[in-house]
């Protein structure tokens, strides 16, 4: 079994294309760093002022200097849009102490939680004596890290063609029945293949990592190891890049699994790069729809499309139908078994005669 992998391994890196992929994947990460770069460079041009900011939050006043929410703030303007109420740009410290007092005030546990986080997010800068990054510097080194460079799709794709072709070239080629002549069972082959198909997004995942560290500092800098955004609470750019990395490389094995299990039933390359490529990009637009429906079917909230929002759940977003990180984690496992069992199902019973 060992040589067998063996074997898959230096049939797959043997190929051109697999190196050029991850040059494909190196040169996009760059790409994008440079157009953010000039693209931040056109939004704060005028601008004056550093990169970083000593102002907290914005707190809001009545005319008897009582606290009240943005909502209450712009609702008191007069007939001229003129709102009556004031507002007053907090430092870093008294930002702490108003959100403690806001908290106590929230009347749901989604707006503490809210509050909360704000609340950690101030409160690092404050214990480490730092100053947030201001919002009118645009996208800096520590955005760019955590989101990956924004290009775990292009690494997803990468894997999506790979598992695409794996077992089709072996029909198209016409070396299928040399694999099954070998003392190896049709299980076994399948299982290689499938094994490389997660090492090669083990190192998508990789090259994605480093580059996206590398080109980071072409962008302004701000430190990886601190919060950064109030939404996100205390979690620094460090922390969200390896949590977008390790879900996004789950979503990579499901997407790769759906493009290997056509690639295994299909003897048309083309067309099992075509299928696993239009379901990676069709997803997206199906989840779009899919908040709707949910409202209305709640079992809905269970159909893969939906849990393939699995990154979104990074950055404190919740996806349709209010499902905790550890559900859409099961549900993509089990979507995966399932597909995984049909596979080698069709594949072992599959007749090569016509290949």
């Amino acid at each position: 079994m060992i040589a067998l992998i063996k074997n898959e391994f230096t049939k797959l890196f043997s190929r051109k294309s697999s190196w050029i992929m991850q040059i494909v994947l190196f040169a996009a990460v760059l790409a994008l760093a440079l157009l953010m770069f000039f693209v931040s460079k056109i939004d704060t041009s005028g601008v004056e002022g550093g990169n970083a900011s000593n102002a907290g939050i914005t707190a809001y006043y009545d005319d008897k200097g009582t606290p009240v929410s943005e909502e209450e703030y712009w609702n008191s303007a007069d007939k001229d849009g003129n709102p009556t109420y004031k507002t007053e740009t907090l430092s870093l410290t008294d930002s702490v102490a108003y959100l403690k007092t806001q908290k106590q005030a929230a009347q749901t546990k989604a707006e503490k939680e809210s509050v909360q986080n704000q609340i950690d997010f101030y409160q690092a800068y404050v214990d480490a004596d730092e100053k947030p990054a201001s919002n009118t510097a645009g996208i800096s080194s520590a955005d760019f890290f955590a989101s990956l460079g924004s290009s775990g799709a292009v690494a997803t794709m990468l894997v999506v063609i790979v598992a695409s072709i794996i077992v089709a070239t072996e029909f198209s080629g016409g070396t299928i029945k040399l694999l099954l002549a070998r003392p190896y069972s049709r299980s076994q082959i399948l299982f290689s293949k499938y094994f490389m198909c997660i090492v090669y997004s083990i190192i998508s995942s990789i090259t994605l990592f480093l580059a996206s560290f590398i080109f980071s500092f072409i962008l302004p800098k701000q430190s990886i190891f601190m919060p950064l955004s109030p939404s996100t609470g205390a979690m620094t750019a460090w922390d969200h890049a390896w949590m977008l990395l390790g879900t996004n490389f789950l979503l990579m094995i499901v997407y790769a699994t759906i493009a290997f299990f056509f690639s295994s039933v299909v003897r048309s390359q083309a067309l099992a790069v075509g299928v696993g490529v239009g379901v990676l990009f069709s997803g997206g637009i199906i989840r779009q729809l899919l908040p709707l429906a949910i409202e209305k079917y709640d079992w809905m909230k269970w159909i893969i499309f939906n849990l393939l929002s699995l990154n979104d759940t990074v950055g404190g977003q919740k996806i349709a139908g209010g499902l905790a990180d550890w559900q859409i984690i099961a549900g993509l496992g089990v979507y995966t078994a399932i597909i995984l069992f049909f596979t080698f199902f069709i594949f072992k019973k599959r007749d090569v005669a016509l290949s």
